[in-house]
């Protein structure tokens, strides 16, 4: 009788374990989890395998790009910035996914941890030397950075509304699933500015059954809500200092 029962553990534990390795891995919302734990651990490489940042940020800049042609100020695009976004839509594209990578790196503040990648201390001659050519090598980076930063203003204002470090996904629902496609609602928590958002994304089926964000179908309007969210939370605090 007890080995009888054993058995039908045995066969129900591995039941279960094919139904999560079968079907709960290969669902969207496992993908978004596992996002979720990408951000969590500073884990950029899972991050990018369930985020295509060419595809995401590259069809939001071409929308950014069209409403600023149409002349609708969401973030201060305008048909002259529109512009110049559009000639160097390349390295405005990859300053946006360096934008987020980072975000993703980085430890958050007063964790008492140091970020991840960075020396911290020298323990000889060579790693001194080895260090300060890194330095260099950041700071002319920094500049290159910068540069671009000043010619286009609202590029350091688009970089900063991608930190994705402030995001929690709160809850998802599947709005259509076809072939290889799905559609989702994803409710997303702000942590900063504390206020919940709603981003439409679009899901792809990758071949080995895990899916990846394609697309966010509202990018602008996202990033318009999250910068009036942002520019309020600034006005209540210049007001509330002023009592």
């Amino acid at each position: 009788m007890l080995k009888k029962i054993g058995l039908g553990l045995v066969t129900l534990l591995v039941l279960a374990v094919a139904f999560f390795f079968f079907y709960v891995v290969k669902t969207p919302h496992y993908s978004l989890y596992q996002i979720h734990k990408a951000v969590q651990t500073h884990d950029t490489a899972l991050f990018q395998r369930h985020v295509d940042l060419d595809s995401v940020y590259g069809n939001g800049l071409d929308d950014l790009i069209s409403s600023g042609m149409k002349r609708e100020k969401t973030i201060g695009m305008d048909p002259f910035v529109a512009g110049i976004m559009k000639l160097v839509k390349p390295t405005v594209l990859q300053a946006m996914k360096d934008a987020t990578l980072e975000s993703i790196r980085k430890e958050k503040a007063g964790s008492g941890q140091k970020e991840k990648g960075l020396v911290v201390q020298a323990d000889n001659g060579s790693s001194a030397n080895k260090a300060n050519g890194q330095s260099g090598k950041n700071d002319q980076s920094v500049k290159k950075k910068n540069k671009w930063e000043n010619q286009i203003p609202l590029l350091k204002k688009l970089k900063e509304r991608l930190d994705v470090s402030n995001l929690k996904i709160k809850d998802a629902s599947v709005t259509r699933k076809g072939d290889k496609v799905a559609e989702l609602d994803v409710l997303l928590h702000d942590i900063k500015l504390d206020k919940n958002f709603n981003a439409n994304m679009r899901m792809e089926q990758m071949n080995n059954g895990e899916w990846q964000i394609k697309e966010i179908t509202n990018f602008v309007g996202l990033l318009a809500e999250v910068e009036a969210t942002a520019r309020k939370a600034v006005k209540d605090t210049v007001d509330e200092s002023r009592k």
